[in-house]
């Protein structure tokens, strides 16, 4: 795969979020809870998926990640005999952007979502807690979009950096061949007077 020109995500994704990193959480004051769970999700992926270190100065940082839970909603998919919900669906969207320390590039924003089903109990504290549950399993879910999201922007960004050097180098091959053709032309002129001139 590697001779072909192959490379996984993790390699895109690895030379795109670098560095020291710091996490800038923007909390949602109606899930106060969820949002600084995503931050320990986030501090988490960056150190298994990135293999990058988390800082907690800002100044120190060479990427900084802000990150927000936008939206948290809880979806009845499946009643009971008695018309009531026995199955839900837990879905959590997450708002990301990210850029470099001293870099004058805007930010990239990525939104990523994720999705969870869980079924409810008669017991109000066990269902409670699935219901926590299934918050947490969905944002994993939706951060395992960041590595391939991040990966394919890289991609992109990679084959215009690639697009933009063919496009140079052609033109300096065109230009090059333009000055040789002209000598070439000056030289067939000069070598046809002097033969006139003989």
């Amino acid at each position: 795969f590697i001779g072909c020109g192959y490379r996984p995500a993790s390699y895109y994704a690895k030379h795109e979020i670098k560095g020291k990193i710091f996490v800038k959480l923007n909390i949602n004051i109606d899930n106060t809870t969820n949002s600084v769970l995503i931050k320990d999700a986030v501090n988490e992926m960056i150190l298994s998926q990135f293999g990058a270190t988390i800082t907690n100065n800002e100044q120190s940082a060479d990427t900084i990640i802000n990150i927000s839970l936008k939206k948290v909603s809880f979806e009845a998919l499946q009643d009971d005999n008695q018309g009531y919900a026995k199955l839900y669906r837990t879905t959590v969207s997450i708002d990301l952007s990210y850029l470099y320390a001293n870099d004058k590039n805007p930010k990239k924003f990525l939104n990523v979502s994720g999705n969870y089903d869980y079924a409810v109990d008669n017991d109000s504290l066990i269902t409670e807690a699935k219901k926590q549950e299934s918050i947490k399993i969905a944002v994993n879910k939706a951060l395992e979009e960041i590595l391939s999201k991040v990966a394919i922007q890289t991609f992109k960004e990679d084959n215009k950096s690639k697009i933009s050097l063919e496009k140079i180098r052609a033109k300096n091959v065109k230009n090059q061949s333009k000055s040789i053709s002209s000598w070439r032309y000056y030289l067939n002129i000069g070598t046809y007077c002097k033969i006139r001139l003989r």
